[in-house]
């Protein structure tokens, strides 16, 4: 550190500052500072850094490296009895502490749409690391000094900013459930998708599905996408079953085709989920979180990344699948 500030032309404090982004350091001497650093080939490591941090703050030592898991769910979602959402968060904080890191929940809601507020008691608690969690809509985050921090996001809610990511494998999982019913000698195959669902995911099941069609069906086979407005998708569905006529409805909410005659196939199911189809691993989508984080951290690799990585988790295929009629 003091070769750096002997290179830099300042005091070895104003290094430790400046490689952190502290606001009382002048742009232009934190660039100053990080060219010299690069140079000569420094870089703080990020336990010694919280450890000193926690000492000058004249707080006890943690034994854990803090990071935070923000969820960005409407206030009054019981988001921890939502066995998808709650399998990934115990993925993700399992894995964390197993490594040395303290995984705390932190509501984006509690905070109003200002983040300024939780972003103080992120530095005030010695954050280092953020997981943005999965959320039900698509959303921006605004007031957060990203800077200071190793980020992650999980699934596709979050727009901006751009970050590292972690997220279910959805072309695999549709590619499973499609060759599953190729398999099984269904030609007729429907995909019926709600339109809240099919966004949040990129379209990716809907490009798995018209590869799949492409490459296994008869032109005359290739029924049309079933695409419902509300999460209730049978009640619109009559006019599209009577005229399409499928053998096998792929679902990504299979219980709510019990009703027809139709055999259904869910292909984007909870881990947990008794409907028999293919599964989302939940759990490994939040560990390779933590995973991704850690790495970050360890590398000292903060703010918004200049290319981004995405981490794409398997599904599996029910051992025992049969379709549910």
């Amino acid at each position: 550190m003091k070769d750096v500030a002997r290179a830099a032309k300042c005091h070895a404090s104003t290094v430790s500052l400046a490689l952190r982004g502290d606001a009382r350091i002048p742009v232009e001497t934190q660039e100053r500072v990080k060219s010299a650093a690069a140079r000569l080939g420094y870089s703080i490591h990020p336990m010694i850094s919280a450890w000193v941090s926690a000492r000058r703050a004249g707080r006890p030592v943690a034994e854990r490296v803090a990071a935070a898991y923000l969820t960005c769910l409407p206030g009054n979602y019981p988001w921890k009895a939502d066995q998808h959402f709650r399998s990934i968060y115990e993925g993700a904080k399992e894995r964390a502490e197993r490594y040395g890191f303290s995984l705390d929940e932190f509501r984006a809601s509690d905070y109003g749409p200002d983040l300024g507020r939780l972003n103080r008691v992120l530095i005030t608690r010695n954050v280092q690391a953020l997981i943005v969690g999965p959320t039900l809509e698509h959303h921006d985050l605004s007031g957060i000094a990203w800077e200071r921090f190793s980020l992650v996001t999980i699934g596709y809610g979050l727009g901006s900013p751009g970050l590292h990511r972690v997220t279910e494998d959805h072309h695999l999982g549709m590619r499973l459930a499609f060759e599953w019913c190729i398999a099984q000698g269904y030609r007729r195959i429907g995909l019926a998708l709600i339109r809240q669902h099919n966004a949040m995911r990129k379209e990716r099941w809907m490009g798995a599905y018209l590869y799949e069609q492409h490459a296994h069906l008869k032109a005359h086979e290739r029924l049309p996408i079933y695409i419902a407005r509300t999460s209730s998708p049978i009640a619109e569905a009559n006019t599209w079953l009577r005229r399409q006529k499928p053998d096998i409805i792929l679902a990504d909410e299979p219980a709510a085709w019990r009703r027809t005659s139709v055999k259904t196939l869910g292909f984007a199911l909870s881990s947990a989920h008794q409907f028999p189809g293919v599964h989302e691993n939940n759990r490994e989508i939040g560990r390779h979180a933590s995973d991704l984080l850690i790495s970050l951290v360890m590398r000292n690799e903060r703010g918004i990344p200049a290319v981004r990585q995405t981490v794409l988790v398997e599904p599996s295929l029910d051992g025992d699948i049969h379709a549910n009629a």
